[in-house]
């Protein structure tokens, strides 16, 4: 069981620039070296720590370099409503385009560097860029169609089905971010990942020792080792 997890422990979870959401922002030489003015790296936060409130005015968006952060509102009785988890080469703050304020609040769920990447500046570039404008459509439109797949996903599944889809996701995102491992970090806690799919701890935690029961997937900790991946995809569906 040990050598399982010991290759997803040996290191943080990290993305190239090449691999990242925002990748050929990241490339100067693609935009003749005119982001230097645009991208501040590895900006670092640590655990816990809130890099914006909501309701505070737009400026830029946060590119994550390594750790993940999640954005959540606060309902009226004063408790977090987690709407998003970001993972390395994620974009945060696209939604806030339209609003111009932030819409969630964004906290770090680990330590965390993240490249800012101003607005302003950024949409001096669309007009003659076209790669760049390509990466905003491609990524908005990315945003809406994750929407659309959540509000399914709440509406439609039962519990083991959503647990299922939103681990699937987990592999999914780190896949296209270059680790193609069947070992997956749970980054945030199962209270969040509950309060994220409308369930219970006990629904979660249940739902996960169900999945080992199926052989479907192994849990220690954070980490999870899928098993039979055809399996945990049949449960989604």
């Amino acid at each position: 069981m040990q050598d399982i997890f010991k290759t997803l422990r040996s290191k943080s979870y990290s993305v190239p620039c090449e691999l990242c959401s925002a990748g050929a922002l990241c490339i100067p030489m693609l935009l003749n070296n005119k982001l230097d003015t645009i991208l501040q790296r590895k900006i670092s936060y640590l655990k816990n720590e809130i890099l914006v409130k909501a309701k505070t005015p737009f400026t830029k968006f946060y590119v994550i370099h390594s750790g993940a952060l999640k954005t959540f509102v606060t309902t009226s009785d004063n408790q977090q409503q987690i709407n998003g988890f970001y993972l390395p080469g994620d974009i945060v703050g696209l939604d806030s385009i339209s609003t111009k304020v932030y819409n969630n609040n964004i906290q770090a769920l680990s330590n965390t560097l993240v490249c800012e990447l101003y607005y302003n500046e950024l949409m001096s570039l669309v007009d003659t860029q076209k790669n760049v404008r390509d990466l905003i459509c491609n990524l908005l439109s990315s945003n809406i169609y994750d929407y659309q797949k959540l509000v399914l996903c709440y509406s439609q599944k039962k519990a083991d089905e959503r647990l299922a889809t939103f681990i699937y996701s987990l592999y999914q995102r780190y896949e296209k971010s270059g680790h193609s491992s069947l070992n997956i970090k749970l980054v945030m806690s199962r209270a969040d990942i509950a309060n994220y799919l409308g369930l219970t701890i006990e629904t979660v935690s249940r739902n996960i020792s169900k999945l080992q029961e199926l052989n479907i997937l192994t849990a220690k900790g954070k980490y999870l080792f899928i098993k039979n991946l055809n399996a945990l995809i049949d449960l989604c569906n």
